[in-house]
């Protein structure tokens, strides 16, 4: 990665010459991740992982996720033998942040879609925070899918089902059918190099435009799935403005029945890239990564919603095969 893509991101992203200087520090030092365990059903009553917990307190993090202090990623939560239990599920502390805007919802979900669901921590913390009655996780890659249902049935998350249709099958197979729904959308990743993993390109003028035009499409799908009165939740890993911010500008222009949340808690992390309700959490932040968020809404309000065909609904977690 050169100055110059680094600098052509600061200008994007409007910050100051001395966010500029943090945000270049944070992205060339690759050390900001945060490790945050969500404690799951698999979990013995008042258990606690065997780490220690940082001293920062955050209103936002519920009590069943607890935070790593800074550097103690080396312990390698992911290769204890509570892992494989079941009994947490490790993510960046940015993922819990992005997953605040559900708190808002002024409602208990009767039916989640997560629509690009793996590995799962998305559909793991909306479980924690909100838990929907009725929850798909769905996931297009045969692999991904796999390593999905893997962590969902390892972490005792036995009420969720999986699906592995494309956005626009959903579009057409279960209209208005959801009172929320996950678009965590694939993106350029430019947060991984605040984690020190390598993502050549993710600065690229293409890799950025392709993503932000894929993620258009998802949206779309999205929407036309969401019922009257529904949330969706916009989240990605990734800086660029073009996935973020114009995504959401492009979304509510052509759809003037949805409109954003105000998140309250989000005062400090209001994006000033739209006029919209939008969220950035940045590297040198010190809560992880980064991260984007935005909750939007349908109008109207969540009446009955519409029976899904059953085969929608054939691989719950519980089962040991996957689709084919």
């Amino acid at each position: 990665m050169s100055g110059s893509q680094i600098l052509k991101i600061c200008n994007k992203l409007e910050l100051s010459p001395a966010e500029s200087a943090d945000f270049t520090d944070a992205i060339t030092a690759g050390n900001r991740s945060r490790s945050a365990l969500v404690i799951t059903p698999s979990a013995p009553p008042n258990y606690l992982p065997p780490f220690p917990s940082a001293e920062e307190k955050y209103p936002w993090v519920p009590n069943s996720v607890l935070i790593l202090p800074p550097g103690e990623a080396a312990t390698k939560p992911g290769s204890h033998s509570d892992y494989e239990k079941g009994y947490y599920y490790p993510l960046d502390l940015s993922s819990v942040w992005e997953t605040v805007p559900l708190t808002q919802i002024p409602f208990q979900p009767k039916r989640c879609l997560d629509m690009c669901s793996a590995p799962g921590g998305k559909s793991i913390l909306t479980q924690t925070r909100i838990a929907p009655s009725e929850h798909i996780a769905n996931e297009i890659q045969p692999k991904r899918l796999n390593i999905l249902r893997h962590n969902l049935n390892r972490c005792g998350f036995h009420n969720l089902f999986t699906q592995r249709l494309r956005p626009d099958q959903w579009a057409t197979y279960a209209p208005e059918s959801f009172d929320l729904i996950l678009v965590d959308a694939p993106c350029s990743g430019q947060s991984l190099l605040a984690k020190g993993i390598k993502n050549p390109g993710c600065f690229n003028n293409s890799v950025v435009s392709g993503n932000a035009k894929r993620q258009r499409g998802i949206l779309i799908s999205a929407i036309t799935c969401l019922a009257p009165g529904g949330y969706l939740l916009y989240t990605t890993c990734t800086y660029a403005p073009e996935e973020n911010e114009r995504n959401i500008n492009y979304i509510l222009k052509r759809h003037p029945e949805l409109s954003s949340i105000n998140i309250p808690d989000f005062q400090a992390f209001r994006s000033a890239l739209s006029e919209h309700f939008c969220y950035r959490l940045m590297p040198h932040h010190g809560i992880g990564a980064g991260g984007f968020a935005c909750l939007i809404k349908k109008e109207g309000n969540v009446n009955s919603l519409p029976p899904l065909a059953d085969e929608l609904l054939a691989w719950p977690v519980t089962q040991t095969n996957s689709p084919s």
